[in-house]
């Protein structure tokens, strides 16, 4: 029988190149037999992890330790906004990476499967990866900015490539205007203000270009991966997109952090684009990508209105509250009012003082990065491990199949590259492992989980993927065969389990063992997934198998509320169309009752 916990006590942490690691303490160890010579390789690559956040990056350690810990920054702020400050937290980390300048980032090639950026303009470069996995979402971006240019000069070509210190020098990039201090909000905070139109009149012809800061992106995407974990729900896509955007340019210090400030550029883009109808956003014209260009700074415009304003406050959580409950975009939008109205509140926010604030706190609620070095042979496995998501799945048809084929069989011949040449590091053969059953290659995956249970016969995942690889194998083999593999199987996810109760993996492998061999899953793998889905909240893969075991118990309701962030979520999916027949499939059967 599976051993399922009920509530996950918090534990000490302890993070690893590969394994989730779930928010609460913080410990850094690195699980693999290393070499016990003291002449180990190590990289250029370092690891710091803070309570609710770990970061990987090959660049500057004062940055990296400046970027981890503005995060947990962020990330305590949004729970005092939120409400979530002490809170139970049963979820996993999130695990960021920082990938050089904009051609390395762009040469990884990590295609977008549950997440989108946009549909912004051309000038608007993509710089982030974001991917809500089942074992905790993955976020990766440049460590350098972007330089994002609007129209082009008639000379010399702007670099691509800025940072922040550059786009603070006005003869360089673009013009940096301080916010005033305006007043006192609610205790704790000071309430800041622009004036846009002094902005206006400092801009310049010819070029239309700014710098968009590296930490922009990760502070924006780690803000969005924030609402979807602590508050899943059936959000449009330009409320995620101006919510990430309004912490984008966050400012922190040991103890305080501001957030809502003017985005760089923010003048030039509207200048150059215009406004956007309103009418289009709330019906969700602005997804096709056509007709007058949507941008992040459109997006913050409406989302800073609506946050800020206390006269659109109450509006924006009825509206929400709408989307949350299943209603179409045309029955929520009626929460927000007449339409002119709110499009003469959008047009009019143009010229006035727009509003910041700042949340001081006491410098012990954001603690200080752990950081280290990682080995070579560590560090080869970061890549791997981000890609995981990219190349796993490829489309049934389409004009990038073959090219996708071709860059998954690379990344796999990589994979076992490194497991042969760091034979002692079962890290390698763990991720290949994985790789391999993902891929549909079982016997594959059983001789690199076998390889690591010679090196440590209780590690957990090298169980889990031993015993999924032998239910694919089973349910490959004659019918007579079937049930005693799949118990031999099941008993090494079992193991797992047993082992490590609280990790999402074998409650994932126990109730995919069922649907690999066409069987319905028990009541306790319908359990395990719903851990799951507490653990990794934004993932829509597991909530997607647990709305459709809800619906074949007959617990519509139950399942409406597991599969609207999916079904009608801000991202297209491969869960979305499935997800929504489902919904339709419990609201046809709650009527009938």
């Amino acid at each position: 029988m599976l051993f399922i916990v009920g509530a996950a006590v918090m534990l000490p942490a302890q993070a690893q190149l590969t394994a989730p690691v779930k928010n609460g303490g913080t410990t850094i160890v690195v699980t693999g037999n290393r070499s016990r010579e003291s002449n180990v390789e190590m990289s250029d690559w370092r690891m710091a992890e803070t309570p609710h956040v770990v970061v990987f990056s090959q660049g500057d350690e004062t940055a990296l330790r400046r970027t981890a810990h503005n995060l947990e920054k962020l990330h305590f702020l949004l729970s005092v906004l939120h409400g979530q400050v002490d809170q139970p937290d049963e979820t996993i980390k999130i695990a960021v990476t920082m990938i050089g300048d904009v051609a390395a980032f762009e040469q990884l090639r990590l295609t977008d499967l549950r997440w989108q950026y946009g549909p912004f303009p051309p000038a608007f470069e993509k710089t982030i990866y974001y991917d809500p996995r089942e074992e905790g979402s993955v976020l990766a971006t440049t460590e350098e900015g972007v330089n994002l240019v609007l129209q082009p000069s008639v000379g010399r070509k702007t670099s691509r490539n800025c940072t922040r210190e550059q786009d603070r020098n006005p003869a360089i990039v673009d013009y940096y205007v301080s916010p005033r201090v305006t007043g006192t909000g609610a205790p704790g905070t000071t309430t800041l203000t622009y004036d846009v139109n002094q902005i206006l009149e400092q801009l310049a012809v010819n070029e239309v270009a700014f710098c968009q800061w590296a930490e922009s992106r990760v502070y924006a995407a780690f803000a969005q991966n924030y609402l979807m974990t602590y508050f899943p729900a059936a959000y449009p896509r330009w409320y995620l997109q101006g919510f990430g955007e309004m912490f984008a340019t966050m400012e922190a210090g040991d103890d305080f952090v501001e957030y809502g400030h003017l985005p760089p550029g923010y003048a030039k883009v509207m200048r150059h684009y215009g406004l956007y109808p309103v009418t289009h956003i709330l019906d969700g014209r602005y997804l096709s990508g056509e007709g007058r260009a949507w941008t992040p700074y459109h997006a913050w415009r409406l989302v800073h209105l609506l946050y800020f304003s206390e006269e659109w406050k109450a509006r924006l959580h009825d509206y929400l509250k709408a989307l949350a409950r299943g209603e179409d975009l045309q029955t929520a939008a009626r929460a927000l009012g007449d339409p002119s109205q709110f499009q003469s509140a959008v047009t009019a926010y143009r010229g006035r003082k727009l509003q910041a604030e700042r949340m001081t706190f006491s410098a012990d609620r954001a603690p200080d990065p752990s950081i280290r070095r990682l080995t070579r042979a560590e560090a080869g496995l970061i890549r791997g491990r981000l890609e995981l998501g990219a190349r796993i799945e490829v489309s049934d048809a389409g004009p990038d199949r073959e090219k996708a084929l071709t860059r998954r069989l690379a990344w796999l011949d990589r994979l076992r590259d490194n497991a042969t040449r760091f034979p002692a590091l079962t890290e390698n053969h763990l991720l290949l492992a994985e790789a391999e059953c993902r891929t549909g290659n079982p016997e594959a995956c059983l001789a690199a989980a076998e390889r690591v249970i010679a090196q440590s016969q209780t590690e957990s995942r090298a169980l889990v993927w031993k015993g999924t690889a032998l239910a694919q194998l089973a349910a490959r083999a004659p019918a007579v065969e079937r049930r005693p593999r799949l118990k031999e199987a099941r008993g090494f996810i079992v193991k797992a389990n047993r082992s490590e109760p609280e990790s999402s993996l074998p409650l994932i492998a126990y109730h995919d063992s069922f649907a690999t061999a066409g069987e319905q899953a028990p009541d306790v793998a319908v359990e395990g997934l719903y851990q799951v889905v507490q653990s990794a909240p934004a993932a829509p893969g597991p909530r997607l198998k647990l709305g459709e075991e809800l619906i074949e118990r007959n617990l519509g309701d139950e399942a409406r509320r597991i599969l609207l962030p999916v079904a009608k979520g801000a991202f297209a999916t491969p869960e979305q169309p499935v997800a929504a027949a489902l919904l339709a499939t419990a609201g046809a059967t709650r009527a009938r009752r």
